[in-house]
């Protein structure tokens, strides 16, 4: 790899005002569930409630001392290994199209964390994620139940330095504070004697975030012969907000990373209808002809 000027990866969408973007990095990911223990067995709710701990209600205590009700992760240290934001980055977010109001709207939502703060700026920050919650049945299979277990899968999305283990340590630490004994199995009946608060802790794999320089002079033929194709809505984005392994590429080469994505914001990516318009895809191979033939 010792030739290459710099690295180009299609994925991800294009800006959410519809223009085209250039991403210069990707966040991390990880991620890991939590099980918390009630009753070895499911008991009844009418002779046994008011007695024996539901871990449904333990498990949405815990979750509670995590992220306040702005959106702020609670985790001691969980934002101080973040690399700071250099002056190009911040400028390039400050010139992004503004569209949070549009996005609140369309996703039906009347305001979104951190008082209304841009998205552009909060996915250049570390994210704890809660993907699904699981303890009893409900709706038409619920029953008189007081479960002995319940489970949340957290996703932690990471920016540049964050250590994927040691964020997953910042979380297993906060835990610990809660009161709760970690294992890493379900334990036996002499931990559950032993311990009033059990919690498993199954951790995810995961990889870092990977980050180029706004300012790197690698990338000013290609942000030239997308401008050239696209005029002045070019969009230069420090961060995509998903994740990708990018970082073995780094590893590999010391050349600049750089995604220049095509699909449709409201694709309904990881959801049901995945989609892409047909006339994104054209706009795509306009832009990769620009960018493959620059000079």
């Amino acid at each position: 790899f010792e030739d290459v000027d710099l690295w180009l990866f299609c994925d991800g969408p294009k800006h959410q005002s519809g223009a085209p973007q250039l991403v210069l990095g990707v966040r991390g990911v990880t991620g890991l569930e939590i099980t918390v223990y009630g009753p070895n067995r499911g008991l009844h709710s009418g002779h046994y409630g008011n007695w024996a701990p539901g871990p449904g209600w333990r498990l949405a205590r815990l979750l509670a001392t995590m992220k306040d009700d702005d959106g702020r992760v609670l985790i001691k240290d969980f934002y101080k290994s973040a690399t700071p934001l250099t002056k190009a980055d911040r400028k390039a977010v400050a010139a992004m199209p503004a569209i949070d109001g549009d996005l609140r709207w369309i996703f039906g939502l009347a305001e979104t964390e951190m008082e209304n703060a841009p998205l552009a700026e909060r996915i250049l920050l570390p994210a704890l994620n809660l993907h699904g919650l699981k303890s009893a049945e409900v709706g038409a299979a619920a029953a008189n139940v007081i479960p002995p277990t319940a489970t949340a899968s957290l996703g932690l999305r990471l920016v540049p330095g964050n250590d994927p283990d040691e964020m997953l340590d910042l979380v297993e630490a906060h835990i610990r504070r809660q009161g709760y004994f970690i294992v890493r199995e379900d334990p036996d009946a002499k931990t559950r004697a032993a311990h009033p608060l059990i919690a498993k802790i199954a951790r995810a794999s995961g990889y870092p975030a990977v980050r180029s320089s706004i300012d790197d002079r690698a990338f000013a033929p290609l942000i030239a012969a997308l401008r050239a194709a696209a005029g002045d809505r070019l969009v230069l984005a420090p961060m995509l907000g998903g994740s990708l392994p990018l970082y073995m590429f780094r590893e590999a080469s010391n050349a600049p990373i750089v995604i220049l994505p095509i699909a449709n914001f409201d694709n309904n990516q990881h959801a049901a209808d995945e989609n892409i318009r047909i006339g994104d895809l054209f706009d795509g191979v306009d832009a990769y002809a620009a960018a493959l033939t620059m000079k």
